[in-house]
């Protein structure tokens, strides 16, 4: 009985139900969210076992809280989360498909179905891609959603000089940027702490060097991925203006009128900049996990100088 019980596939029918019904009664996701929210945990509980469930599961609970702080003050300045916080399976699907393909990328690169790509380090940099996808996603969620209470206002990504209302398409602010880096910092250490004390369960986590480049990469990861969301936004995404505030959205109504389309390619919506950058991360996490941190800080570094002086 404990066999079964333990096996991966009915384990992971039991957690993300009882997952996905809490979710549901939290008013985190609409049905079609429930539905999506099962597929793509379950998967990852298959596929990339505990450890990059747990990881997905503080990105789903933390954007879902997050979604619902002051969340009547947010939507009076059209700045919440449509349908009452409830995200449907376009949002589910927008943020964990990547991570989705990250983690069947460990389970086919494992010792099991593949000892030669397992002998030469590639679960790791599936985990690196897995990692970098979710730290990204959540970064760029938390960052959304607590970072439009910073008492300063937030400036355009592409000029960090100029400062817009809240709400602009591409503008981050110094509160939105710590909790980027705290969501990173924070699923950095839970696969550290898993990596130490239950090795057994994170099989990608191979030598100290891995050890060592865990939570140096969910930062790195974090922060890079959630702005270059930002800047995907503010260079690509659809773009309408409010004529009331002068806020930048992608919402064709704000402040109860309707927006002038400004700029950006009109079939590129959020969804597709969260693909965008959950597919960058994931590309950063494999790169970091393979020991080039020194291009990546070299190139943040170079943005932030070319930036500030435009």
């Amino acid at each position: 009985m404990l066999d079964i019980l333990t096996h991966p596939a009915v384990s992971g029918l039991l957690v993300m139900t009882l997952v996905g019904a809490l979710a549901y009664k939290l008013h985190f996701v609409d049905i079609s969210g429930l539905i999506g929210a099962f597929v793509v945990g379950f998967t990852i509980w298959y596929t990339g076992g505990v450890v990059s469930f747990v990881i997905i599961l503080f990105f789903f609970m933390s954007a879902g809280l997050a979604t619902k702080v002051k969340y009547k003050e947010k939507a009076k300045q059209n700045l919440a989360q449509e349908g009452k916080g409830k995200r449907s399976w376009i949002n589910v699907f927008g943020s964990g498909i990547i991570p989705m393909i990250f983690s069947i990328g460990m389970y086919l690169t494992g010792p099991e179905i593949a000892p030669e790509l397992a002998a030469v380090g590639w679960p790791f940099l599936m985990f690196g891609g897995y990692i970098g996808a979710v730290a990204t996603t959540s970064a760029d969620t938390l960052a959304s959603e607590i970072g439009v209470f910073s008492k300063s206002k937030p400036r355009l990504i592409t000029n960090l000089r100029r400062k817009v209302p809240r709400g602009t398409i591409g503008a981050v602010s110094l509160l939105g940027e710590g909790v980027a880096l705290f969501a990173g910092l924070f699923i950095g250490v839970i696969a550290l702490i898993f990596a130490l004390f239950a090795p057994g369960l994170v099989p990608a986590v191979t030598t100290p060097v891995h050890l060592v480049v865990l939570v140096p990469m969910s930062v790195l990861t974090a922060f890079i991925g959630c702005n270059l969301d930002s800047l995907f936004g503010a260079v690509l995404q659809n773009r309408f203006v409010c004529e009331i505030c002068g806020a930048v959205t992608d919402k064709e109504f704000h402040c109860n009128y309707e927006t002038k389309y400004v700029g950006g390619f009109k079939s590129f919506t959020n969804m597709h900049v969260n693909l965008g950058s959950s597919g960058m991360g994931a590309t950063l996490g494999i790169v970091l996990g393979a020991g080039l941190f020194v291009w990546i800080l070299g190139g943040l570094f170079f943005w932030i100088a070319a930036s500030s002086s435009s």
